[in-house]
């Protein structure tokens, strides 16, 4: 996906949009709306530790049995359109929208080992794009403009950045620099199949596994995160401070909420290291951090080599960012979009 204002691109998911909206969702939403409004969008919470089966798996696949069509419905998970403040007028917005790949989107497990003889097709019948707009009354709205003569509009956004890194197999260590400007507040990442990135029908894109990972670091201008190394053991199940860390990471440590990701699916399927980078440590203020500039690292250790075929790690930064639009609607921001 790709926004655009006034002929300014200011979000680009690098065709990972996907990963995008999977990181946000499966990790954010609690599992009280996985389970009720996050169903219109096509999401069905499931507790299995299988991903190719299962409730949620049966229930997706129903809704298109027999060749029927379904009708669902989702917000854009773009930056500018996950902040609470309306567009001012006279700005032109472009959205633009690559589908994936058919052996991305679609899951036709193997039946007893065997390959199903069929070929699936997926087809989006219509496409509709629906626009929340407000009519101000004459007075408000001349008040705005003038506003607009002294100061830009301005629009505090949680800037994403995603990012895919390659693993070879064989390796029992990686290194790699993610991030060479601005050092995000939050790092998400996973480590995911090439085969299943790239896509097959025989699983799901999602499938993020431990691959044996020893040890796994953010180096944020030299400073280590964290700063007590992990020691992870995956097949004996300790795994535990990453588990941990993630619910911390999100803000559900100390509440009522969870995100419905049990420890063993968190050991099995959903893999997923969250890293807090803020100088307070806590993500969840909604307050600015200080914005830091420099070299932000990865360092993994594994305790087995990297399996035939090689692992795609797939990496989400965030940053705070400002986008100011003046009166004479150019759009400018804080950092490089």
């Amino acid at each position: 996906m790709r926004i655009t204002v006034n002929g300014r691109e200011i979000f680009n998911s690098n065709s990972l949009y996907a990963y995008k909206t999977y990181f946000s969702h499966e990790l954010s939403y609690s599992q009280g709306a996985k389970s009720s409004h996050l169903n219109a969008a096509g999401y069905f919470y499931d507790s299995d530790l299988k991903l190719e089966d299962g409730s949620a798996y049966n229930t997706r696949k129903n809704l298109f049995s027999s060749s029927k069509t379904a009708q669902f419905i989702s917000k854009l998970d773009a930056d500018i359109f996950n902040q609470p403040l309306y567009l001012i007028n006279h700005c032109e917005i472009d959205v633009e929208i690559l589908p994936n790949d058919m052996k991305f989107v679609l899951i036709a497990p193997p039946v007893l080992g065997v390959e199903q003889p069929i070929t699936y097709n997926f087809e989006i019948v219509s496409c509709k794009l629906y626009v929340k707009k407000v009519d101000l009354m004459d007075g408000l709205s001349l008040d705005i403009a003038k506003k607009l003569e002294t100061k830009p509009a301005r629009y505090s956004i949680r800037k994403t950045m995603m990012k895919p890194l390659f693993i070879s197999q064989g390796r029992y260590e990686f290194n790699a620099n993610l991030f060479m400007d601005q050092i995000p507040r939050r790092i998400t990442l996973g480590l995911v199949a090439n085969s299943d990135y790239v896509g097959s029908m025989a699983r799901s894109p999602f499938n993020f596994q431990h691959f044996n990972v020893r040890e796994i670091s953010i180096i944020a201008n030299g400073r280590p995160y964290p700063q007590a190394p992990y020691d992870f053991d995956y097949k004996n199940g300790r795994y535990v401070r990453a588990f941990h860390d993630m619910n911390e990471a999100t803000g559900l440590t100390n509440s009522s909420e969870n995100n419905g990701i049990t420890y063993q699916q968190f050991g099995k399927t959903h893999c997923i290291y969250v890293f807090n980078l803020t100088n307070s440590g806590d993500d969840n203020s909604g307050t600015f951090d200080l914005i830091k500039n420099g070299t932000t690292a990865i360092n993994i250790k594994f305790s087995q080599p990297v399996p035939e075929g090689g692992v795609m790690l797939v990496v989400m930064g965030e940053a705070d960012s400002l986008i100011m639009l003046d009166k004479n609607r150019t759009i400018a921001s804080d950092t490089t979009i």
